[in-house]
């Protein structure tokens, strides 16, 4: 049951908070980003939602687990690869003139994603070990 709660946790924060994030001056609305880039945060957005939706249907309504740890750590994965892929594309983590919290010099959203993250693998773990058992 624990794996199920920290699932749950995680789809939610990774689909959630980016919504509250990311749909205010500094992307959606920002107005130095154009037409395109706007279609593809909204597109982001809703893939994410869709993602956790779908996820949480299938461990709540079918009680099936491991599914939708995966489909949680699709969208963690998919951060960190964004991250991490920043160099080819010239992203920022924040963006210019944004002031954003840096919890131990962190970035806010990598921060957030690495606690996510965390708590992903660790569901997993509690997954594996009961199928193991």
């Amino acid at each position: 049951m624990t794996s199920k709660y920290l699932t749950t946790i995680c789809l939610i924060l990774g689909s959630i908070i980016p919504i509250i994030v990311d749909t205010g001056h500094t992307h959606l609305f920002n107005v130095d980003w154009d037409e395109h880039s706007r279609v593809h945060e909204v597109w982001r957005l809703v893939t994410n939602l869709s993602i956790a939706v779908v996820g949480l249907y299938i461990l709540w309504f079918k009680n099936y687990s491991f599914l939708p740890a995966i489909l949680s750590t699709c969208i963690i994965f998919g951060f960190f690869i964004a991250v991490i892929s920043m160099p080819l594309y010239d992203g920022l983590a924040i963006g210019e003139g944004i002031q954003e919290p840096n919890p131990f010099g962190i970035p806010a959203n990598i921060f957030l994603f690495m606690i996510i993250g965390t708590l992903q693998f660790i569901s997993i773990l509690i997954l594996l070990k009961k199928k193991t058992n």
